[in-house]
């Protein structure tokens, strides 16, 4: 048998080490982490904010590729959007003169004033001619029109990231009217652009997944968009207008569905006295109607998709003298009220009180449009290549 050693190891006997040896035998032994399994990190990770999020991707290389995940993208974005939480919610505002600015929802509802932060955007530059055309999955598309050149830009206001649609090519320029949607089918992002003429309706759709633009046909000859700049909305996976029908000379809602890129017709609610001007609006994942007078406006929402009986009248409002014509719901807060662009200013109506209060927002003018978007990781480069 071999002989035991009358050696003496320093684990038996810490004061045999040295004594900075000793202090840096601790400090290694206090900065070790437990090491988690993969699936916590990752519903850790899930139920953070997109710009710690963002922070985060530059810890190491498994946090970065766990957040680059397509997967995790859509299952953060898919807990953001289900929470009641306003938190993850923002408004982007286009002002009178083109000029973006983002706002959170928190402020505009609890607090005692929001603060409009200047977002870097795509078309800064030009000064003049920007616009909405709508959100979705937190992308924001954007669209600018200089004499009779127009083109898009999908943007992300959380992540920074943008990218410039290419050139649609020949088309109509008497008019064109732009919508913007998820094609959950194909899993795609969509945009179509409406070009009006004396000739027929031109529509042509614009693929992420291709980043390229096609024409379609089938657009209903009969039709006649109202107020094409303003009222395209997406809702349940297709884009929304209201329209005259020249056939039975009355208004209808026409809608294209995205991923099989058909037209059809949504019932409209049953409305008793009739309008000046009715438009389609997106409330909070649902379909929206505005009736408008010189006197009031109605607002209409469909709680289940296609289903005629399901519009419920939300609220009946008179307008204030100085304000006529122009109210766009944003959002719906069933202890809160509704959100409401009314001529160029923010305004929240309380269901319950029946009382009008427009919050004070810092940095702010006039308003153009405004759209509601949420913050998330939903790239606009998701057709490049993910890094690794």
């Amino acid at each position: 048998m071999a002989a035991k050693s009358n050696h003496l190891t320093t684990q038996q006997c810490p004061e045999l080490i040295p004594k900075n040896q000793l202090e840096i035998t601790r400090c290694e032994e206090l900065l070790k982490l437990p090491v988690l399994p993969q699936e916590l990190v990752t519903e850790i990770l899930l139920r953070l904010p997109v710009k710690t999020l963002i922070r985060f991707r530059s810890v190491c290389k498994s946090w970065c590729s766990i957040i680059y995940e397509p997967q995790f993208v859509k299952k953060h974005l898919s807990l953001a959007t289900k929470d009641d939480d306003i938190n993850h919610w923002r408004v982007i505002i286009c002002y009178k003169y083109r000029d973006l600015k983002s706002c959170s929802l928190q402020s505009i509802f609890h607090d005692s004033y929001g603060c409009a932060m200047d977002p870097c955007y795509p078309f800064m530059t030009l000064q003049r001619g920007v616009g909405i055309v709508g959100s979705c999955n937190g992308l924001v598309c954007i669209y600018y029109y200089e004499k009779l050149v127009d083109n898009c830009c999908l943007w992300n206001p959380s992540t920074r990231e943008s990218h410039i649609l290419p050139y649609y090519g020949e088309g109509t320029n008497f008019g064109f009217s732009y919508g913007f949607g998820y094609d959950s089918f194909n899993d795609d992002y969509k945009v179509i652009r409406v070009g009006f003429a004396k000739g027929p309706t031109e529509v042509k759709v614009y693929s992420l997944k291709t980043d390229s633009w096609r024409r379609i046909e089938g657009f209903p000859s009969n039709l006649i968009i109202f107020r094409p700049l303003e009222s395209s909305k997406h809702v349940n996976g297709s884009i929304h207008w209201t329209a005259t029908n020249l056939s039975s000379n009355s208004w209808v809602i026409t809608a294209l569905d995205l991923g099989e890129e058909t037209y059809k017709e949504i019932p409209k609610p049953n409305y008793v006295k009739e309008f000046a001007l009715v438009s389609v609006r997106a409330l909070k994942g649902c379909l929206c109607v505005v009736c408008e007078d010189d006197l009031s406006f109605d607002v209409w929402v469909m709680n289940d998709y296609g289903r005629k009986e399901s519009w419920t009248k939300l609220v009946s409002m008179l307008y204030l003298p100085e304000r006529i014509q122009c109210s766009i719901p944003l959002w719906y807060m069933k202890d809160g009220g509704i959100l409401v662009n009314l001529n160029g200013a923010f305004a929240i109506y309380d269901l319950v009180n029946h009382t009008l209060k427009h919050p004070l927002i810092y940095d702010s003018l006039d308003l153009h449009q405004a759209d509601i978007y949420v913050e998330s990781l939903v790239s606009p480069n998701a057709h490049k290549k993910v890094p690794n």
